[in-house]
């Protein structure tokens, strides 16, 4: 089992939309995918620039996750567009687990977006099967 935190973002504009009405960032979600299904959702807000999560409730962007080396993982970050297409980001992985404890920021674009996370294993919490929120 692995407690995932994320910790802050930087999103940019190229990477992802603004309101074509106020100018305004639009918000930012982020769905993590295993074996298609939805077992993590987080609402990482509207954000553009460098944003650290420091003041805001934690409950919203930490879970706990059951990794299984067999399963297949699938990240997807995306703005909520509604009159122009939605951008953003989607990146699978058919082995090993997208938020290793070596790594501290996982790119999410094509102009040097990425997410900060904290990733510790609980080596001493028995394996359960992820939750699964939504069929993909």
């Amino acid at each position: 089992m692995y407690s995932v935190e994320i910790t802050s973002c930087l999103f940019k504009d190229d990477d992802y939309n603004r309101s074509e009405i106020t100018g305004a960032p639009l918000p930012i979600t982020m769905e993590l995918y295993e074996e298609g299904y939805l077992i993590w959702e987080v609402n990482l807000g509207k954000h553009r620039g460098a944003y650290r999560y420091d003041n805001s409730k934690v409950e919203d962007r930490i879970a706990l996750i059951a990794y299984n080396p067999k399963f297949k993982y699938r990240i997807e970050i995306h703005d909520q567009a509604f009159i122009s297409k939605e951008k953003g980001y989607s990146r699978t992985w058919a082995k090993g687990f997208p938020f290793k404890s070596s790594l501290e920021r996982l790119n999410v674009g094509e102009h040097g977006s990425n997410v900060g996370f904290k990733s510790v294993a609980l080596k001493a919490m028995d394996y359960q099967p992820n939750k699964i929120l939504d069929e993909d």
